[in-house]
């Protein structure tokens, strides 16, 4: 089978998010039995009743595995079981499953409580050297944020990478996540006062957050009239950490992003010293819209930068997500579609990966004229709905506009979800899904999505060749 060289590397983006195969037992109850349960070769527990993360998860624990030799296991629960701590829980819970056994003590536990809102880590004898209390506490208790937020598998994925990189010894890249220094309590509620998981933001409830946020010190990071001032800028609010939404020079879908996605300055700085790593950087231009072009070999985070009708440059993170995609595993980065203004000059440059779009059946929106209302565009593009509530070009039009102005994944999903019911031959929406479920790390129903378009697509070989590599890649055999 040909595969397309950048689809062998898919498998570890999606795995920025993931764990291992699950427990065959029939509740939390087993594992408090005298003897062990049978276990599978991954641990993956996850009691909490949503489960469209599961197989991004058994993914990135086997892989985490497989680059550091290290186990890892994960167990989310609702609750913890009456009468017990976490931490005594844990214990016993790392001693029952031998986490580490066949890895020379090497072995990492992550117990969560949702009940609780409750983080522990539990680390085998062999890394206590590499992964001491402290970094153990310091995730925890930035758990007690993320794991609030709108997209708590992402701190996941960030906590297994992060704590495997440090049992690897790798300190410089191993650093632990705190709460963001903008990101509070009262951020988190919308500003209602009352943390709510598994609350359904609105924009009006991000926005509004964004305007409560205490006063900070942004003014050096004002958009220029010149593109490649707003770039050196961009890069110094990277290298300062500083991931306040509110930072000037961001377009409004970015601010929104920045809030859905929360990262701290460790996660930044990173960002930065990818960047840093692959000067000098080249600036292309396309009509309104710019990217700051990394050096081969050394950064697969391109920066996209919108000029607006006022003159001045700002950066668009949410395009730079959206019209791009990154593969965990390699230090370059791929056009996602065809109609990507920069793909020319990129192949032009012979960059590699460009010789042809991921997703070669999909299309972008025409972007709109910066700055706008958008908070007016999403009332129209709902409104639009209301007027015509079996109108899936409705739905898809609301779902683009979350998604490339915004890169709200969540919300595009819902959006697209409904097209899909109204529409469900109509394959575009198939393939917007398809992307969609693999970045919110639902793996199980992006291969859903794939096998529907192979099996509706008889004439393309390379979605089937896809598909087939994608189902072999999952079945964790091994």
């Amino acid at each position: 089978m040909q595969t397309a060289p950048w689809a062998k590397r898919t498998i570890a983006a999606a795995a920025a998010v993931a764990a291992c195969l699950v427990l065959g037992i029939g509740g939390m109850l087993a594992l408090q039995h005298a003897r062990a349960p049978q276990r599978d070769r991954y641990v993956l527990v996850n009691e909490t009743g949503r489960h469209d993360y599961d197989l991004a998860f058994r993914m990135s624990l086997k892989l985490a595995e497989k680059k550091s030799g290290i186990e890892n296991a994960l167990v989310l629960l609702p609750e913890l079981p009456p009468g017990r701590a976490i931490e005594e829980f844990a214990a016993e819970l790392f001693s029952r499953l031998k986490i580490g056994a066949r890895r020379n003590g090497r072995g990492i536990l992550y117990l969560y409580s949702a009940r609780e809102n409750l983080l522990k880590i539990e680390v085998g004898y062999a890394l206590e050297g590499d992964i001491p209390d402290m970094f153990c506490r310091q995730l925890e208790d930035a758990a007690r944020t993320y794991m609030l937020s709108e997209v708590p598998q992402d701190f996941i994925s960030e906590l297994i990478i992060t704590t495997s990189l440090r049992g690897m010894g790798s300190r410089g890249e191993g650093v632990a996540m705190e709460r963001p220094a903008w990101l509070d309590a009262e951020f988190l509620s919308g500003g209602g006062g009352a943390l709510v998981q598994g609350y359904a933001r609105t924009l009006a409830d991000y926005e509004r957050a964004i305007s409560r946020l205490p006063a900070a010190r942004l003014e050096g990071f004002a958009p220029s009239a010149d593109a490649a001032v707003s770039a050196a800028r961009y890069l110094r609010s990277l290298e300062q950490g500083a991931g306040d939404p509110r930072l000037p020079l961001l377009t409004e879908g970015s601010r929104v992003f920045r809030a859905v996605v929360p990262r701290d300055a460790a996660q930044l700085r990173r960002i930065h010293a990818f960047l840093q790593a692959a000067v000098p950087h080249r600036l292309l231009y396309a009509g309104d819209f710019a990217l700051l072009v990394p050096q081969p070999g050394g950064s697969n985070l391109p920066v996209v930068l919108r000029r607006g009708t006022d003159g001045l440059w700002y950066v668009d993170e949410a395009k730079a997500w959206t019209w791009f995609h990154r593969f965990e595993d390699e230090v370059e980065f791929h056009a996602k579609f065809p109609d990507n203004p920069f793909l020319p000059q990129l192949r032009a440059l012979k960059l590699p990966g460009m010789d042809t779009a991921i997703y070669e059946h999909a299309a972008t929106p025409v972007p709109p004229p910066y700055p706008f209302a958008l908070d007016g565009a999403v009332e129209a593009a709902e409104d639009r709905i209301r007027t015509a509530p079996e109108d899936a070009p409705g739905y898809a039009a609301l779902g683009d506009l979350y998604l490339f102005e915004m890169n709200w994944i969540s919300r595009a999903i819902d959006a697209y979800e409904h097209a899909r019911t109204l529409a469900p031959d109509r394959l575009a929406y198939r393939w917007r899904l398809m992307d969609l479920y693999l970045n919110a790390s639902r793996a199980d129903q992006s291969l859903a999505e794939l096998k529907f378009l192979a099996e509706h697509s008889p004439g393309d070989r390379r979605t089937r060749d896809w598909y087939e590599f994608y189902r072999k890649a999952y079945s964790f055999a091994d």
